[in-house]
């Protein structure tokens, strides 16, 4: 499980090339994303040269500076760094960082997930939904999954980036630089203290300019447009289980992941990750969350930055 705020901070200037940078978005759905992600983590960058970072994040994986990621009005709320190692724990020499670099950079232009909707709709998919929803988490995994079965892209998450770079990178064997994932045990994260509106802003904003469930609903499209919570008239769309299971079957069959899951996700984890790799073979990289690679032998939790 990732660590506890740290009390040290982590120099900017110590930090390597290939050293993974784990944080927290400011928007309400970056909540989610963490939460669902069974983590305080909602996004993974990975530390390229000359003071940039690079990284999947929409529209597509790009380049971007450090220093406006840890600017004060930045988009996140904390970020903490990982120093990468060898698959095998020990120190990754600077050959094998270039390696990883040479090989994240090619990736730049690949289509990204196409917003935060989009990606807690996959981790939904790909995990399985908690129980004892409240309503308006319902509409939001209904909206989610839809959303990203609509989505016009190739799906790619920011922690399967993350670890593509070093799992496919051109080395001798191939997979040498590959992060070995170990599904850890649930944790017991309180459910984040979200915004309603603000999120139900956020929301809006992703669905338009096309709504396709709420045109088909008169009292879902009114709420949509009015003022009033979303969630408030939710009863009226009759969201049970059968439709939320449908949705989410849908959309793990239009990823590839057409087996049944279970509704808990730590078994979900569980049974689509196996157990420790190499032992059962390496994991889908599209079921790497950011906590995966926080947790794995191959990387050592600097600090804070």
């Amino acid at each position: 499980m990732d660590p506890q705020p740290a009390d040290d901070r982590f120099p900017v200037d110590q930090l390597q090339v290939g050293d993974l940078l784990l944080m927290l978005g400011k928007s309400q759905l970056s909540k989610l994303i963490a939460w669902f992600g069974d983590s305080r983590y909602s996004h993974v960058s990975l530390v390229s040269a000359d003071g940039l970072l690079i990284e999947g994040i929409r529209p597509a994986v790009k380049e971007s500076l450090l220093a406006d990621r840890l600017a004060p009005d930045g988009p996140v709320v904390f970020v903490d760094a990982y120093r990468s190692l060898a698959a095998d724990g020990g120190p990754l020499g600077a050959d094998d960082r270039a390696i990883v670099l040479r090989h994240a950079r090619s990736l730049i232009g690949t289509t990204f997930a196409q917003d935060d909707l989009v990606t807690i709709g996959l981790l939904v998919a790909l995990r399985g939904k908690p129980r004892h929803l409240p309503v308006w988490l319902r509409w939001l995994i209904r909206e989610a999954t839809e959303h990203a079965i609509r989505a016009d892209s190739d799906r790619m998450l920011c922690s399967e980036f993350a670890y593509r770079a070093f799992a496919d990178a051109d080395t001798t064997p191939a997979r040498r630089l590959a992060r070995p994932i170990v599904p850890g045990e649930p944790s017991d994260l309180p459910f984040p203290d979200v915004d309603y509106a603000k999120l139900q802003e956020e929301v809006r904003e992703m669905l338009k300019p096309k709504h396709k469930v709420l045109e088909q609903n008169a009292i879902g499209a009114e709420a949509l447009a009015g003022s009033a919570p979303v969630w408030d008239t939710i009863d009226a769309l009759e969201l049970d289980d059968d439709a939320l299971e449908a949705s989410i079957t849908a959309l793990r069959a239009q990823v590839g992941l057409a087996a049944p899951h279970h509704a808990d996700v730590a078994n979900a984890a569980e049974g689509l990750l196996g157990a420790a790799w190499p032992e059962r073979g390496p994991p889908n990289p599209k079921l790497v969350r950011p906590r995966d690679l926080a947790d794995s032998p191959a990387s050592q939790f600097l600090g804070r930055l």
